[in-house]
């Protein structure tokens, strides 16, 4: 798999589902790069809840890209998610920020000062 350069939240995903070129910039950057865009799990489980279904069709494009990882849940995140996710307010966001913390890559998000919770203030961020 190739060297992480951006995790994606839900609020990119459903900004990309509404057509926002901004996340498909991003996306192209990385992948230019020969990096991968990390997406997780439970951030892409809330973009479909919340999307209407005519944006289903671009998530799952998006899913199947082939620069982009869809990153699960696995047992050894779920003490961090569950105290993470008290300060952020979700299980979403916090998989997002652990995700970034974890492959030390920049976070693409329009939740900027909730990460402030969790991340260190300095941690680069890319606002939706």
């Amino acid at each position: 798999m190739a060297e992480a350069g951006l995790v994606l939240d839900t609020g990119c995903l459903l900004a990309y589902s509404n057509g926002a070129e901004a996340v498909g910039e991003q996306i192209a950057k990385v992948a230019d790069k020969g990096q991968s865009v990390i997406i997780p799990a439970l951030c892409l489980a809330a973009a479909y809840r919340q999307v209407s279904t005519d944006g289903w069709p671009l998530l799952d494009i998006l899913g199947d890209l082939e620069q982009v990882v869809v990153r699960p849940v696995e047992h050894d995140m779920c003490m961090f998610l569950g105290g993470w996710s008290r300060g952020l307010g979700s299980m979403d966001l916090a998989q997002a920020a652990l995700e970034a913390a974890r492959a030390t890559t920049p976070l693409m998000t329009d939740r900027r000062e909730l990460l402030g919770e969790v991340l260190p203030k300095e941690w680069p961020i890319i606002d939706l």
